[in-house]
């Protein structure tokens, strides 16, 4: 497939082929750059996109994109095997084969996972899925900066230097607005834009919607949002806080706390990326989270979602959600780091949430004689809350106010493929990742045939809300979900962890609400 994007030139697709039958399933073009490398002075910057001058090919000449995004560089422990690099602003982009339909293929922006510290956009395989199913659609993946290079935060690059923070959400947004100003050339509708993914990928597509339909955006474009296993999450740290791992950061790799905000920046921009990597293993804290900036992250975010005024937003653009999680989610996170201890739990949780939080949630636990494996167990089931069951259902709650439930799919997931016990144990059920063979019928895997009946009758209200057609759901009231049962039945059930899981919302909602009467007023709707 070759593609001719108006001033910018030419670019040569693949066709992705079955490997047993060579059957033409899609076409891809990868390694697609959106942004100019954020590399030498343009580390810690926000991204920029690519000058006129740059050209993706010659009609005579196209470039040919067929060869993997470079994942950006990242602890080795979780991290993707393959060779990594800075140069990562590039995208995935999976076509239908056969002509789009009138006004042009849905287009779905998927954002993988990985906590914002690991992984890649090269990870993911829909490609059956756009051939075996009718969720026919563009989808368009984003490589963009995890961990110390996408969200490394401090007073020196915010307030000294006015670089900002949050660079790896940047990113996602500049990827998602070359999606809209491009797509079209695809065979793509500009105006039929789901942006969605899982855990990180779904924090991530909330907060690209908070910032879509924000007061600092310029355009909307999202118009629905599918969010697997995360949501919102709570508050996040500040800049101040963050500022004690960038300080422990430059005294691990021998910079002078008393340089210049301008010297201690241009040291670590000398920094090879190994040298970054190596030396983020060494830190207290290795995860390196987003924060609430006032930029990217309005410093009301979180008011707003209280008060229902988000909520009412969304409503007014009509934006829908398709949202919910697995049944045992807690079995893969319970690895991410584990602690032993009362005060090592505040610690780990400490990495993800402002301390005053990982404090508040931890409280239960003050006292308790626990084995090593009991803390990890502990640790494993409050962070699966904090991630998603708890926050997931807070934030249906308050978009409720507003939001009518058409437009609020939630489902929950207790099965799993045959294909997963490849890599993880039967016994673990249907953890964290787990339900991605669903969402892309397979994802590289091999589908039985019952599984893939089973996916397909699961897929058709899926299909159904990425094309923008009415979706019929099924559930009746907010605490019903969609169940996929872990003997395979498709059911409309409640939710039997409903009650359970919000309090600790109400408790993270409690302490954010105290934060914010110290730091700014309170926001009504």
């Amino acid at each position: 497939m070759l593609v001719t994007i108006p001033e910018k030139g030419a670019l040569q697709g693949a066709i992705i082929v079955d490997s047993a039958t060579g059957r033409p399933k899609c076409h891809r073009f990868s390694r697609v750059p959106y942004a100019l490398p954020p590399t030498g002075a343009r580390r810690w910057k926000r991204p920029e996109a690519l000058p006129r001058s740059f050209s993706y090919g010659s009609a005579q000449n196209p470039t040919q994109y067929n060869k993997p995004c470079s994942p950006c560089p990242q602890l080795p422990k979780f991290g993707v095997k393959s060779s990594s690099d800075e140069d990562c602003l590039q995208l995935n982009i999976y076509v239908p084969l056969g002509n789009p339909p009138d006004g042009g293929w849905p287009v779905f922006f998927h954002m993988h996972g990985g906590f914002l510290q690991f992984g890649s956009n090269n990870s993911e395989d829909p490609s059956d899925l756009l051939i075996e199913t009718d969720a026919k659609c563009i989808i368009v993946s984003p490589g963009y900066r995890l961990g110390v290079f996408g969200f490394l935060s401090s007073n020196e690059l915010s307030k000294g230097l006015g670089l900002g923070a949050n660079f790896g959400f940047w990113d996602q947004r500049l990827a998602l607005e070359w999606t809209y100003e491009n797509i079209t050339f695809f065979g793509g509708n500009k105006e039929n834009i789901t942006v969605g993914g899982l855990s990180a990928g779904a924090y991530a597509t909330f907060h690209q919607l908070a910032y879509d339909i924000g007061p600092n955006s310029k355009k909307q474009i999202i118009r629905r949002v599918f969010l697997w296993s995360n949501g919102c999450g709570v508050e996040p740290k500040r800049v101040s806080e963050a500022q004690q791992q960038f300080d422990e950061l430059i005294s691990v790799l021998g910079i002078p706390y008393s340089w210049s905000d301008s010297q201690k920046i241009e040291a670590l921009r000398r920094k090879s990326s190994d040298e970054l990597i190596q030396a983020v293993g060494k830190l207290k804290q290795k995860f390196f989270r987003p924060v609430l900036d006032g930029e990217f992250m309005s410093e009301d975010l979180f008011q707003r979602i209280y008060s229902g005024a988000f909520g009412k937003r969304m409503m007014e653009l009509g934006i829908q959600t398709m949202i919910g999680d697995l049944t045992q989610e807690f079995h893969l996170y319970k690895m991410i780091y584990p602690p032993s201890s009362y005060e090592s739990l505040v610690d780990r949780l400490s990495w993800d949430y402002p301390r005053d939080i990982a404090v508040a949630i931890s409280s239960p636990y003050r006292n308790s004689s626990l084995s090593r494996d009991e803390w990890k167990d502990t640790f494993g089931r409050l962070y699966a809350d904090m991630q998603i069951h708890s926050t997931l259902r807070g934030f249906i709650q308050s978009i409720a106010k507003h939001v009518p439930l058409s437009h609020i799919h939630r489902y929950r997931i207790d099965w799993r493929t045959k294909s997963i016990d490849k890599r993880l144990p039967p016994q673990v059920g249907a953890t964290h990742g787990t339900d991605m063979p669903i969402w892309f019928f397979g994802n590289g895997d091999t589908l039985t045939p019952s599984e893939k009946e089973l996916i397909r009758t699961w897929l058709e209200p899926v299909t159904a809300f990425l094309k923008g057609e009415v979706v019929v759901w099924g559930t009746q009231s907010l605490t019903e979900v969609r169940y996929l049962t872990a003997d395979g039945r498709i059911e409309i059930k409640q939710d039997e962890v409903w009650e359970s899981k919000t309090p600790l919302w109400n408790l993270t909602k409690r302490v954010t609400q105290n934060r914010a009467s110290t730091h700014r007023p309170e926001i009504f709707e």
